[in-house]
């Protein structure tokens, strides 16, 4: 079992008492997860204050529990790139500056520089915050420097509101849009299982834009629990993975030394 998107306690949004890397290669043992991948939190904006982790920490504490974890767990060095396009400059610092074995690309600010975590929907027009949502995504797969796609339905999971119940079904020439840059652009479409915790009650991407992915030619796809607490190490990958064999995928890319 893999899992290549978790938060350890560098991550500013991490879950009850902060994840020590020791700590989540115990938990990932006892979920039954072989490759582990720490994907800390490092967020670009535009104008606002960056959001960065401690990537030389992380890479020495990495480094530290490898011996004694070895033959049980195998960790890997990471990052949740976020927004790489807003600024960068300081994108390729870090980048040039460590050596990683997985870069995600993530896309959870918008070019105001607030989250989708945190608009007002019952006050915006919500069809637009999507058309504006998938277009920010392909300028970030053009932009580049990252090796797997994250949490296409980011914006499903924290759009819900009143009687608004979000879809992508309405949307699907621009999510195709996306897809054809995730191909073209050889990332890795990741599966998440942070949908699990909220209304949705299910993983992600929903399962017609899986299925549209590889009718597309798609076959490079990764799997991430997305785990910010220890409690949820391994969540959800079983899932992850029935969606992906049901959508006629036979394998799942991990990438070592960012190959």
């Amino acid at each position: 079992m893999i899992d290549l998107h978790t938060h350890s306690k560098y991550s500013f949004d991490t879950e009850a008492e902060p994840a020590e890397i020791t700590d989540m290669a115990q938990a990932a043992i006892r979920a039954g997860v072989d490759v582990l991948a720490v994907t800390d939190h490092y967020d670009l904006f535009r104008e606002a204050p960056s959001i960065f982790c401690d990537v030389a920490a992380i890479q020495a504490d990495i480094a530290a529990a490898r011996p004694q974890f070895d033959g049980q767990v195998e960790l890997l060095r990471g990052i949740e790139l976020g927004q790489p396009q807003r600024n960068p400059a300081l994108a390729e610092e870090v980048l040039s500056n460590f050596s990683f074995d997985v870069v995600i690309g993530s896309l959870h600010v918008m070019p105001n520089d607030v989250d989708l975590y945190d608009h007002d929907y019952d006050h915006i027009d919500c069809d637009a915050l999507l058309r504006d949502y998938f277009a920010e995504m392909v300028r970030m797969e053009q932009h580049g420097g990252f090796d797997i796609l994250a949490h296409l339905d980011y914006p499903l999971r924290v759009m819900k509101h009143g009687d608004y119940v979000p879809s992508f079904d309405q949307y699907m020439d621009r999510v195709q849009q996306v897809l054809r840059a995730c191909i073209d652009h050889g990332y890795a479409l990741e599966l998440n299982a942070a949908g699990l915790g909220g209304w949705m009650k299910k993983v992600g991407p929903p399962q017609d834009i899986l299925y549209e992915y590889r009718r597309m030619g798609g076959e490079r796809i990764s799997i991430g629990s997305d785990s910010h607490a220890l409690d949820n190490a391994g969540r959800g990958i079983d899932d992850c993975v029935q969606n992906a064999r049901d959508a006629g995928f036979t394998s799942v890319t991990v990438f070592r030394n960012r190959v």
